[in-house]
């Protein structure tokens, strides 16, 4: 993985072109955004969608087929601040390059990141920063460009493909610091537009807005031919909006589905336009295989989080009335019956799904495969923290320390609340707690007379 290496010298684009040499009468623009840290599925359940593997299996697809291929990014990889956020970013823009990304348009979560890796990651990765309304100019400048042109060969005359970029300005809080300018997007793109559009043979705008402030912008410029939007779309199918003849569609969230719009040159009556062909929105399922390329990727993030030990980092937070952890053998001793209940069942295997899946070191997926973690008392380390390994009584029933020294009758009440904190639709869609309840069901028992203390 390429490191930042500090401060480097900044040079602002205004506009910036790619050449592309073609062989075939079909040029593909293929787009994602939003990906909000997604690298791949997380694995909890059957059927998931998204991932850089399988889009790099698409896009290959595309490659064999001879299509001359413009992969383009919407904006906001990572979904928040942190330290994992970062090392996601950077392995994500090395899986854009691998892919043949032209341009990433900002969004307001890349921009809330480290601007120190933001810098490196303009300066070096062959991505293209683009933003025709945001300028960063401070501590550490983005070289960010207000278009990007492309330019097609092997035809009559070359085909050129404008791209441009807005952020709205409504998703950018007040806190963003000075050292970010924006600009209202109609206004920055007026003069481009103009520019542009007797030069160019498509114009396309990644709009990093809502849906209905896309379909204003589409009415301000006809010249605009194609817009991707969206933002907080989760299932983009069949949400294609047409202003005049110009669709506005959204490749939605998580990095789920993939974006695509033909279109084909004729040689005979090229002119200003090329012609459309079709665009739609493809659900990366298991039709397309995982790519040994970001595979490497992939074990490479692993890897990253492994060295940084970012597992054992996090800041546990106290719990309310000095309650502790005790683990699920503690509760064991009185509720045997319960106790080898729960051994059997798939809560008591949470922890070692993440080892055959090699996920044992990232903190987000730790969080609902142990109990406690991000508590103080709670799990951090495998080694140190048996007795907190996997999904425990705790983990629904709350930390048992001042239960097992002094018996409670209103200790563990619980619903299924407690359940959605890690069955939520991300990662289990399909949750239905009385079904759920029934896998893991407490069978009944007869206590006997309980000790008035009980000591770990």
């Amino acid at each position: 993985m390429k490191k930042c290496i500090g401060c480097l010298i900044i040079v602002f684009s205004i506009f910036s072109s790619a050449t592309i040499y073609a062989f075939s009468r079909e040029i593909v623009i293929i787009f994602s955004g939003e990906e909000l840290g997604n690298l791949e599925p997380c694995g909890c359940y059957d059927g998931q969608l998204g991932g850089i593997s399988k889009r790099y299996s698409l896009i290959d697809l595309f490659k064999k087929q001879k299509n001359i291929i413009l992969p383009v990014s919407l904006g906001d990889i990572p979904k928040s601040c942190n330290r994992q956020e970062e090392i996601k970013l950077e392995i994500l823009f090395n899986a854009m390059e691998e892919m043949g990304y032209v341009l990433h348009n900002l969004g307001e979560k890349d921009i809330e990141i480290n601007p120190q890796i933001l810098s490196y990651l303009s300066q070096t990765n062959r991505v293209n920063f683009l933003s025709s309304n945001v300028e960063i100019v401070a501590p550490f400048p983005i070289k960010i460009n207000k278009s990007v042109v492309t330019e097609c060969f092997d035809f009559e005359k070359p085909v050129k493909i404008a791209f441009l970029g807005i952020l709205s300005k409504v998703f950018l809080g007040s806190d963003i610091g000075d050292y970010v300018s924006i600009s209202d997007p109609i206004k920055a793109l007026k003069p481009l537009v103009k520019q542009l559009r007797d030069k160019v043979n498509l114009i396309v705008l990644l709009s990093h807005a809502s849906r209905e402030e896309s379909v204003e912008i589409a009415k301000c410029f006809p010249e605009i031919e194609l817009i991707i939007t969206g933002h907080n779309i989760d299932e983009p199918k069949d949400s294609i909006t047409c202003v005049n003849n110009t669709p506005i569609i959204s490749p939605g969230m998580g990095g789920k589905y993939i974006g695509v719009a033909r279109y084909s040159v004729n040689n005979k009556t090229i002119n200003k336009s090329l012609e459309r062909k079709s665009v739609e929105v493809i659900p990366l399922d298991n039709a397309y295989q995982d790519s040994k390329e970001m595979i490497v990727l992939l074990k490479e993030y692993q890897q990253i989080l492994l060295d940084e030990d970012l597992a054992r980092k996090i800041t546990q937070a106290p719990l309310s009335n000095g309650l502790a952890y005790v683990g699920s053998f503690a509760c064991g001793m009185c509720h045997k019956t319960i106790y080898d209940h729960w051994y059997k069942t798939t809560h008591n295997a949470a922890y070692r799904t993440l080892v055959s899946g090699g996920h044992q070191f990232d903190p987000e997926c730790i969080k609902c495969h142990t109990t406690g973690y991000g508590d103080i008392s709670g799990f951090l380390d495998p080694e140190k923290n048996q007795n907190l390994i996997n999904v425990g009584c705790e983990s629904c029933h709350g930390a048992g320390s001042k239960h097992v020294k002094s018996v409670d009758d209103t200790y563990g009440l619980t619903d299924d609340s407690k359940c959605e904190v890690c069955h939520d639709s991300a990662h289990s869609p399909k949750f239905q707690f009385e079904e759920y309840w029934k896998k893991i069901e407490h069978p009944e028992e007869m206590l006997k007379k309980l000790p008035k203390n009980i000591e770990q």
